[in-house]
């Protein structure tokens, strides 16, 4: 399923609704390109998001570092446990900051 996307002022809030892996990354992009232009943030909403693998973390990181290039913004909100795990494990939490809701990524970026 594609992910939902809501655009407000300069945020963009992005929720994913399956897990992000090998299949999912063949079918969908982690952004549409065409949205890099409407917002300075993007933010992932991933609370219905139970697994990753590492075609997923490698599309996560290529988004990061495209929307970097841009000089834009990428941050994670709604994590579950096991996602966390996994970023902790793969070694890359640190290139994308993790908040628990919009509200509290948004005062983080734009205040």
């Amino acid at each position: 399923m594609k992910p939902d996307y809501v655009f407000e002022n300069d945020v963009c809030i992005i929720t994913y609704n399956d897990s992000i892996d090998f299949e999912y990354c063949q079918r969908h992009k982690i952004i549409d390109l065409d949205h890099i232009k409407k917002a300075d943030l993007f933010i992932l909403n991933l609370q219905y998001v139970s697994f990753i693998d590492s075609a997923g973390i490698g599309a996560l990181v290529g988004v990061y570092r495209c929307l970097d290039s841009h000089g834009k913004s990428l941050c994670l909100i709604n994590l579950q446990n096991n996602l966390k795990r996994v970023l902790e494990i793969s070694e890359i939490e640190h290139l994308f900051p993790i908040f628990d809701s919009v509200t509290e990524a948004r005062s983080h970026f734009l205040y």
